[in-house]
């Protein structure tokens, strides 16, 4: 094909276009909508799932080792390798791997102390973390393994990139430079490169040798095999199969393993993306949702976009007849047809550009928080958007092309396009009942989101959250007894308690949304605990439920009079007494709580239900003992103080900051969190569902609106000859507003049906994202009908209410 027939075809379809320029703007919108939404969502799924770890070498060879086991009666379940002694084993003794390396995840530290402290991420790796990524300092050197070994006088750190320029502006003298995190002081002497994260996602201000690090800041069981907190990454040996990796890996866990009851274990490797492997979160989950959604909403436009063009070229038919009996062959009237098309889409892409500079980063904030700030576009998104556009010409240009450039050249010539158009009728209506299917499949999924969300908004956490704020600092980390670590705390309490407006000071060792502690449990008359484990304990001061907001149901709660030297007494939880004792009242019951034959605990109250560490997560048994009691129960120090105040919690945070690092000098950074800002970080995936299905599914909604009317206000126009002879010979307006509407609600009610079909079967996909709703709840299914039905009528009305005022002397002149 000559190129300068090409460029007549741009020319002619540029020229076309514009005496079109309302049906243009239209299709130019609708595409840059749903072409941007599309580009903005790939930017967060490919850094999810695609994009490779920066500065990482062939990280097509990078693995994650996981381990499956099976445990009665929990059944089946699959985490990391998860314990320091199992990373060993596999460094040393795996040959199947040319390098194996452990991680924990990016944990919170102080630098420095007093009113000075700021608070830092850090980041534990081991010496072998660094050269397995093959990932090279920008300036100085990383830590070797003589330096990541237990017991080591000489303690260094390795910075980030983003850290160096913020808190050192980028001067190379850095190196040698100290830093005084939680007790020690560690020495820089590297820097790692720009927007290098390891193979997750948050970059974290300093990177510290393990086994040096782990037992001061996690206490010295740390690097036990029992403490279950790191990750381990490999690096495939060449010539190795992922197979055969597999396979060693699992023969030397379970050599190794024997001892302690993991037998039976069977090692697997996953991806260097963690949302690849087989614990997805429900970020993940949601981005593919939200990115299968986004494609819904390019079909819907794509199915819009057709049926305007559809229309348009059935208006032309008689110029396109002319042309073809002139001799003008049918590829170059379809090429020219879809050069068109082609035109639209990359001003629709030109358009989806501006939508993705300004969604992208919206949408990257809200899924990965922590992440490395990218470029609003790169390569990798232009390239996504030049293949939507090619796609979307092709599917929304070529059904028009097709179907204009082959006419029945005598019905063209004859009439033009009042006759023949019934191939291009039954098209627009598959179409449209296309639409209103997908449209129903999102508005469905955003009726699920929303309704989860109000369910999580009001269930009752067994406290009031909206004036509590949690406050703890890491005295371990400086060095402080149990006993200096309380009496420092009640120091603070005291100062906090005559703060003006601090309705209530309480502490607590195991706290809702932190600590939690397990210890063993006997209760006389029962051979075995209900849901085989002992339920969590936490011990509190005596005021704690009154400054939680949590309700007493039963007996009380304690008093100043349940001292160390009295009758041991305990408060549980109602999951807990409904469990144990179904049939009995729970009061004066008796626990016998740790060590060997404790005393009795007698039981003297029972409190509602409170979540340990999420807020969807089941009731599940627990109880309280008073603080001044805990030294029989826990040997660990308190871990929190609570605080109520007068008025919003997040207004207090800054005062209640000053006052605790005012009552005792030189503290570390504490971490003060509003419980509402703990709460609303668990309600974000709904939060971000119910948000983004509902803007997606309104799309959806008005592009179906506006191809409904679009299509309808055509055949009226199509039709004006024929209802002005129906008017002429009797037909009222009525019967005439009655026969549009229907034909609109007819393709409303094949396309509900469709939808509800598929709406059925996506319900499933998503059901592990929604909280106490159905993924066929009636009521949502029927709401979202019932509305879009509402649309379809307002959208069939206009054009039905133009066809009512037809003048039949004009309409018999029509054409």
């Amino acid at each position: 094909m000559p190129l300068e027939t090409l460029l007549q075809d741009f020319r002619y379809a540029r020229r076309s276009l514009a005496r079109s320029p309302a049906l243009s703007l239209a299709a130019v919108l609708t595409l840059g909508l749903g072409i941007g939404a599309n580009t903005a969502m790939f930017g967060v799924v490919d850094q999810l799932f695609f994009r490779p770890p920066a500065h990482v070498v062939k990280p097509g060879r990078v693995v994650r080792l996981y381990v499956t086991t099976t445990t009665p009666p929990f059944g089946t379940s699959t985490s990391g390798l998860g314990t320091f002694a199992r990373y060993q084993d596999f460094h040393d003794h795996a040959r199947s791997f040319s390098a194996v390396a452990a991680f924990g995840r990016p944990d919170k530290f102080s630098l420095g102390v007093g009113e000075s402290a700021q608070r830092v991420t850090g980041e534990m790796v081991t010496a072998s973390f660094f050269p397995l990524l093959g990932v090279r300092p920008v300036l100085g050197r990383f830590f070797s393994p003589e330096e990541d070994r237990a017991g080591r006088g000489d303690r260094v750190a390795v910075l980030s990139s983003e850290f160096w320029k913020r808190h050192f502006d980028a001067q190379r003298t850095v190196l040698g430079t100290t830093l005084h995190l939680g007790r020690s002081v560690y020495t820089v002497i590297g820097v790692a490169p720009a927007g290098f994260a390891g193979i997750g996602f948050e970059v974290p201000d300093v990177w510290l040798p393990m086994s040096v690090t782990a037992p001061e800041t996690m206490g010295p069981a740390a690097l036990s095999p029992n403490f279950w907190w790191l990750d381990v990454v490999a690096r495939l040996r060449d010539g190795v199969n992922p197979a055969q990796a597999d396979a060693e890996g699992t023969a030397l866990y379970r050599s190794r393993f024997v001892q302690v009851g993991d037998s039976t274990g069977v090692v697997s490797h996953g991806p260097v993306h963690e949302a690849l492997g087989p614990n997805v979160d429900s970020n993940a989950k949601l981005a593919l949702w939200l990115a299968v959604v986004c494609g819904i909403v390019l079909l819907i436009g794509c199915a819009n976009v057709t049926n305007l063009l559809l229309a348009r070229s059935v208006q032309r038919r008689r110029e396109i007849a002319v042309r073809v009996a002139l001799g003008a062959s049918r590829g170059r009237l379809a090429r020219q047809l879809l050069v068109e098309g082609g035109w639209l889409t990359v001003l629709g892409g030109a358009a989806a550009i501006l939508v993705t500079l300004w969604l992208g980063p919206v949408l990257r904030a809200s899924f990965l928080p922590e992440a490395t700030v990218l470029a609003p576009l790169d390569l990798r998104l232009l390239a996504f958007t030049a293949s939507a556009v090619v796609v979307t010409t092709l599917v929304a240009g070529s059904v028009p092309a097709l179907q204009a450039s082959a006419p029945d050249l005598t019905a063209a010539l004859k009439t033009g396009a009042r006759e023949g158009s019934r191939h291009h009728s039954a098209t627009r209506t598959v179409l449209l009942v296309g639409q209103v299917a997908l449209t129903l499949v999102l508005l469905t999924g955003a009726g699920l989101f929303i309704t989860s969300l109000q369910r999580v908004r009001h269930q009752r956490l067994g406290f009031d959250a909206e004036q509590l704020i949690s406050a703890s600092v890491d005295l371990s980390s400086l060095g402080y007894a149990p006993a200096d670590i309380n009496t420092t705390y009640q120091r603070m309490r005291e100062r906090l308690r005559r703060l003006p407006g601090v309705t209530g000071a309480s502490l607590s060792i195991g706290n809702p949304f932190g600590w939690s502690f397990v210890v063993s449990l006997e209760v006389p008359g029962l051979d075995t605990l209900p849901q085989s484990g002992s339920p969590y304990v936490s011990a509190v001061t005596d005021d704690y439920f009154r400054t939680l907001g949590t309700r007493v149901l039963r007996g009380r709660g304690f008093t100043g009079e349940d001292t160390k030297g009295g009758q041991h007494v305990a408060v549980i939880a109602q999951t807990m007494a409904r469990l144990y004792w179904p049939t009995e009242d729970a009061i004066g019951k008796c626990l016998k709580i740790g060590g060997r034959n404790p005393p009795c605990t007698m039981v003297v109250g029972v409190v509602e239900d409170s979540p340990r560490n999420s807020i969807t997560e089941g009731a599940t048994p627990q109880y309280y003992v008073p603080l001044a009691q805990a030294d029989s129960v826990l040997r660990a120090p308190v871990s929190a103080l609570l605080i109520r105040t007068a008025g919003p919690a997040a207004k207090w945070t800054a005062e209640v900051r000053r006052e605790i690092q005012a009552a005792v000098p030189n503290l570390p950074y504490p971490d003060i969190d509003p419980m509402p800002s703990l709460f609303a970080r668990q309600l974000r995936p709904w939060r971000l569902g119910s948000a983004l299905l509902s803007l997606l599914g309104g799309l959806g909604l008005l592009l179906a609106a506006i191809g409904l009317y679009g299509v309808l206000s055509y055949i009226v126009s199509q039709r004006t000859q024929e209802l002005g002879i129906r008017i002429a010979l009797g037909a009222g307006r009525r019967d005439l507003l009655r026969m549009v509407v229907r034909q609109g609600l007819r393709v409303t009610f094949i396309g509900v049906a469709a939808g509800a079909a598929g709406a059925l079967l996506a319900g499933k996909a998503i059901a592990s994202l929604l909280y106490e709703v159905s993924p066929h709840d009636p009521l949502v299914l029927i709401s979202v009908t019932l509305f879009l039905v509402v649309v379809a009528l307002v959208a069939s009305y206009l054009p039905a209410r133009r066809a009512t005022r037809v003048d039949p002397m004009v309409a018999l002149r029509y054409e």
